[in-house]
């Protein structure tokens, strides 16, 4: 026979003990070894991140930025809507006007925090609460054509390096430059990788389907100068390269190939070539023809509804100056001519010479270190985050030494 040992606990409510028990104790009795501290604002011991504690922050904005930073703190669950500090302020000359900011949740939103960072903000249900889903990027409209052809000056860019627009008044087509690497950094060394587009203002062209050179109407050659031309036997001169590719080999980003809109390596053959020796086009010697062409196999394929068009990407050394030149031609809508209209424009000059750094004393985003004319600093998002502490007697010009991309 067994006997039952009863135990009688104590029926005060004192006894219920709802904070951990055991470990080190601080000053205000927060159990160090759980992991709690002491919350001046809510007079309680906190695990300060999965509890919201104002000792820490300064509202929603300081506290967001804080997590970013790597902060191990909690943010109230009003925070999740607070989206709109978060867009970057855009340089990029297709951004014209803000996102909305969202209006406030008409009710309670779930304590939801979305562990992903949107460029354009996050997008909302009709409460106003977060859905952890990215907004999609600004639509096309005439603001953002008549902002292609007219770029944000370069002093409304500090810490970049824009190229200004050359004057065109062209009835169809304006050449672009745009710089695909930063500031001539971040690519293959000594080098400025440069994407070359066209730019269509007139609603009735229908679509490119070939840039040329010829003798029809004078002499209206096709001229590219001497580029870098990667090794690797996937690189191509047409259509640009397979996203795979780059990324297994990052220099092959940086390759030189000419293309109507194609830039993934024309996977299903939509380009030829006729009359262009690409195999001569290296970094010593360029390619000038006046009876060849770059085109597409579907001459009456249409258009995607944008206005910009890349026609080539190049990467020429540093200190060259050099303008290439072509010729384009497409088709116009004209649904009821018995013969398909065509237009084109002649002797498009895209100049490219080194960009210069708009305001060399401010930090580019994409900065990882950074030379302050006499030490090397860390750098976050364009903020120093600590420098070498050596004396100088002179000082230097300051720049960046690395960029988040470079290689």
């Amino acid at each position: 026979m067994f006997n039952l040992l009863v135990l009688t606990l104590p029926q005060t409510n004192s006894q219920y003990v709802t904070s951990p028990v055991g470990g080190t104790q601080d000053e205000n009795g927060c159990m160090i070894g759980a992991g709690y501290t002491w919350c001046e604002s809510s007079q309680s011991c906190i695990r300060q991140w999965t509890t919201p504690c104002q000792d820490n922050f300064n509202g929603c904005s300081d506290c967001l930025t804080k997590q970013r930073k790597g902060m191990n703190i909690a943010c109230p669950a009003e925070c999740d809507v607070v989206v709109d500090h978060w867009r970057p302020i855009a340089t990029d000359p297709l951004v014209i006007d803000p996102l909305p900011v969202p209006e406030p949740p008409v009710g309670p939103c779930p304590d939801v925090m979305c562990m992903m960072y949107c460029e354009n903000g996050f997008l909302l249900d009709d409460n106003g609460c977060n859905l952890c889903s990215c907004l999609s990027p600004i639509p096309m409209t005439p603001t953002v054509i008549n902002d292609l052809l007219n770029p944000v000056p370069v002093s409304d860019l500090p810490g970049e390096c824009p190229i200004p627009p050359s004057y065109c008044d062209n009835e169809y087509a304006c050449p672009k430059v745009t710089e695909v690497t930063h500031c001539s950094q971040d690519g293959i060394s000594g080098y400025t990788t440069y994407q070359l587009s066209l730019v269509i203002h007139n609603p009735n062209v229908r679509n490119i389907y070939a840039i040329y050179g010829d003798t029809q109407f004078g002499e209206h050659p096709l001229s590219f100068p001497p580029a870098y031309q990667g090794t690797s036997i996937y690189d191509s001169n047409l259509g640009g390269i397979a996203p795979e590719i780059a990324a297994i080999n990052g220099d092959a980003a940086y390759d030189s190939w000419l293309t109507i809109d194609i830039t993934d390596g024309d996977k299903n053959n939509e380009l030829a070539s006729v009359g262009i020796d690409f195999n001569s086009w290296t970094d010593t010697t360029g390619i000038y023809t006046t009876n060849g062409a770059v085109f597409l196999m579907d001459s009456d394929k249409d258009i995607a509804q944008k206005p910009e068009h890349i026609i080539a990407q190049i990467t020429i050394r540093d200190n060259d100056v050099q303008d290439v030149i072509i010729n384009a031609q497409g088709k116009l809508h004209c649904d009821n001519c018995p013969i398909p209209q065509t237009w084109q424009e002649t002797q498009l000059t895209f100049h490219l010479e080194k960009p210069q750094v708009a305001n060399p004393d401010v930090i580019p985003h994409n900065c990882l270190s950074w030379f302050d004319g006499c030490n090397t600093c860390l750098v976050t998002d364009g903020v120093l985050r600590g420098c070498s502490r050596m004396m100088c007697f002179t000082e230097s010009n300051p720049h960046c030494l690395s960029f988040a991309s470079g290689h």
